[in-house]
């Protein structure tokens, strides 16, 4: 049909919705003789058409077609057709990069070669780079060498740094700009010395602040601010770059350091002079992302004239949250404007925020203003005001803290109980007045006021607080029971011991799951029997924590009980089971476990894996290695954790592998936490290379400095030699592994 004379009449008819409709019965039959009016199409006015011409080459991405494509890139009439070409080919991908390099080495249209080095760079394929380095060093067109480097700097890798300084040196300005932008994109901070003399040059500037900001080198602040404070005219430009180091994306062991350098060199330099210009040029640009960083600028001046500004940005929903921001980087000296502000809205939102700053820092002579929203008909507000009295801990607060105890709001009624609790905590002299208080209001006829003072005197351990808690466990109300069960669970008390056995037979089903969680925490040798009776509880959830619990005791009378739930219950019983078994020693757990590996159900499967990494044999450790291959990554992360359970040292090279090569972020987390357990030097150059990799750079940070006693010498070793990019954060860790060894307590951990 796709040949017939009517289907090319429909597609060349002056509707829009016919072409439609011929390109979506040519897109999915894609036949060779199809082609030719697929790729006649593939230029069609209309962009729907094209669109779906696109998805059809996308369903069968053959020689031919591949072909086809590049040579619609010579298309010099048709704009459409060649975007389109375009997109097919990089959705295409690694199939097309062969073609591509090959038709760039013979290219001799200059339009064409520039269409085919940019997707050269977008398809970031290793030939692909590899060719496009070639081109530098032999290509003559300053055209062609310009989107060659802008190509390369898509691929960010450092290696590529000496080619393009190299390139740098040209007298060219138009490529030195994009070269100034290339090494911007890759972000390496060894280019900044070859990049900031050029900022004579007038015409570079821009990219060279630009190229800086996405550097994000902390040492180049002082050239920053010098250019904020000596030039005339306000620099937004290093303005901004001066918030994309702040804001840049860093391991945690370095990045809060950065940012509150940052602020206090801004504050010590930037000039009052221009507090006035940066705020005139808020009001007038129409950009949003200009606004929001200037409103990040004004809050870093400390300036009294930016507050008002600050203020008025909250009304806009545009920059509220920035505002907000801003205000809590202004400091306590934004505090007095704040209250008069708050004092003077009348908008929930613009309350909300104000109270969020205030919650930044928890001034004590907020407190008045603050109680007034105590009774707000907007629970998000209540909540934040008594959080912030949780904060600033006046013992004045806390018969006002303590009429929120029955709040309509939930939350607010937690935020009242952490609330009183701090204010005991912070406040000891008081605390024996807070605490008769609250008893006087366990015998209240409101049930919330019961449950959450009953909270605050147990939290606080109150005199007598166990019989306080035995005498709720037995109320009427099931809410107050649960809640003091609940409580219970929080004392390694074998006195609690009895009254929770007997709440495993309450009417309940909330009471009788948090009793099997208390009795978990207290484990009573007498507690096995009534577990293992649970199992057979009605409640589906009463028999999961049941199993779980059972686990924890780890005692032989409970492996049959939970075989024989592992093999007739639903799918959460059997995974709580499944748990519970790998947590015991007996030899016959791991036939019984392994059987759950072949299990249809995937989740079983995992927590199988997961639970073999406690059993013992040969058999057990190879099947675990097989999972490491699995195609769901589920499973091979599960396998990864069991692995480094068991701490075999035989898994490391697997391991390594996995993290080199997985594509999977949450794998390669799993397998950090492996190396965590194992804590093997041998595995350090892996976890090296791991730095390059943003999704786990904060885990394999942690690992070195909790590792520090093994990995202190390689590391050091390694930042001797490491590029500029790996210098700082290796020196961070460095650092961090030094301030964790003369932190006494840090000195005993596992």
């Amino acid at each position: 049909m796709s040949s017939d004379f009517q289907l090319r009449e429909q597609a060349r008819s002056e509707s829009a919705d016919l072409r439609q409709k011929a390109a979506q019965v040519v897109a999915q039959s894609l036949t060779d003789d199809d082609l030719p009016l697929m790729f006649e199409m593939l230029g069609d006015r209309d962009w729907r058409v094209r669109k779906t011409i696109v998805e059809g080459f996308l369903r069968s991405p053959r020689d031919q077609v591949i072909r086809k494509l590049i040579a619609a890139l010579r298309d010099a009439e048709n704009a459409g057709k060649r975007n389109s070409a375009t997109e097919a080919l990089v959705r295409i991908g690694e199939p097309a990069i062969p073609y591509l390099i090959y038709e760039l080495e013979r290219e001799e249209d200059l339009d064409v070669r520039l269409s085919l080095v940019n997707l050269l760079g977008d398809l970031r394929n290793d030939e692909a780079y590899e060719v496009l380095l070639a081109v530098l060093t032999r290509e003559s067109d300053v055209n062609i060498l310009s989107a060659v480097v802008a190509s390369i700097g898509k691929y960010r890798r450092a290696s590529s740094i000496p080619m393009l300084l190299d390139t740098l040196r040209s007298e060219d300005l138009w490529l030195k700009f994009h070269v100034v932008e290339a090494l911007g994109e890759i972000g390496d901070r060894s280019a900044l010395p070859a990049i900031l003399p050029l900022y004579a040059e007038k015409s570079l500037r821009k990219p060279i602040l630009e190229a800086i900001g996405k550097i994000a080198d902390v040492g180049t602040v002082n050239f920053l601010l010098k250019l904020v404070v000596q030039e005339e005219k306000l620099n937004l430009t290093a303005l901004r770059a001066l918030i994309r180091i702040a804001e840049s994306d860093k391991p945690r062991v370095i990045e809060r350091a950065e940012r509150s350098l940052i602020q206090r060199r801004f504050r010590q330099s930037f000039p009052s002079d221009k507090i006035v210009p940066l705020v005139e040029h808020l009001y007038s640009t129409p950009k949003r992302d200009v606004r929001a960083f200037i409103i990040k600028i004004l809050g870093w001046t400390g300036d009294e004239r930016a507050l008002k500004v600050l203020l008025e940005s909250l009304e806009d929903p545009e920059t509220a949250e920035v505002a907000a921001q801003a205000l809590v980087d202004f400091g306590p000296s934004a505090t007095s404007a704040i209250l008069d502000k708050l004092r003077s809205t009348d908008e929930d939102e613009v309350t909300s925020l104000l109270l969020r700053v205030i919650n930044a820092s928890s001034p004590p002579e907020s407190v008045a203003t603050v109680m007034t929203f105590l009774d707000h008909a907007n629970p998000m507000v209540r909540r934040l005001a008594i959080e912030i009295l949780g904060g600033i801990a006046d013992p004045s607060t806390v018969d006002y803290l303590l009429a929120k105890l029955d709040d309509p709001d939930v939350a607010c009624q937690q935020s009242a109980v952490n609330s009183v609790c701090e204010v005991a905590r912070k406040a000891p002299a008081h605390k024996t007045g807070v605490i008769n208080r609250i008893r006087r209001l366990l015998a209240s006829p409101s049930v919330p006021v019961k449950l959450n003072s009953l909270s605050i005197y147990v939290t606080t351990l109150g005199e007598g607080y166990h019989e306080e808690l035995l005498l709720a466990s037995k109320a009427e109300d099931e809410v107050i029971r649960q809640k003091a069960v609940i409580l219970m669970g929080s004392f390694s008390e074998e006195r609690f011991a009895d009254q929770l056995m007997l709440s495993l037979t309450d009417e309940s089903p909330a009471v009788r799951v948090s009793a099997i969680n208390s009795i978990v925490a207290i484990r009573p040798a007498k507690g096995i029997d009534p577990l293992i009776s649970a199992l057979d509880d009605s409640d589906i959830w009463i028999r999961t924590a049941a199993a779980q619990a059972l686990g924890e005791y780890k005692d032989e009378r409970a492996i049959d009980p939970l075989v024989r739930h592992l093999e007739t219950d639903v799918t959460p019983v059997k995974i709580a089971a499944i748990e519970a078994l790998g947590k015991s020693s007996a030899a016959r757990i791991g036939p019984v476990l392994l059987q759950c590996v072949e299990d249809q159900d995937l989740e079983i499967r995992r927590a199988a894996i997961l639970a073999l990494a406690r059993v013992e044999g040969e058999e057990v450790f190879g099947r675990l290695m097989e999972s490491l291959g699995s195609e769901d990554w589920r499973l091979r992360a599960a396998s990864a954790v069991a692995l480094g359970t068991r701490g075999d040292r035989r898994a490391l090279d697997a391991l390594h592998r996995l993290l080199t090569a997985d594509p999977d972020s949450y794998v390669q987390q799993s397998v950090v936490l492996a190396l965590d357990r194992m804590g093997d030097v041998t595995s350090f150059p892996f976890l090296l290379s791991s730095l390059e990799n943003p999704a786990i750079l904060d885990d394999v940070s942690d690992l070195f400095v909790k590792h520090r006693e093994e990995f202190r010498e390689p590391l050091e070793k390694a930042w001797r030699t490491a590029d500029s990019r790996h210098e700082l954060i290796i020196a961070a860790i460095l650092q961090a592994m030094k301030d964790a060894t003369d932190d006494p307590a840090t000195k005993f951990e596992g």
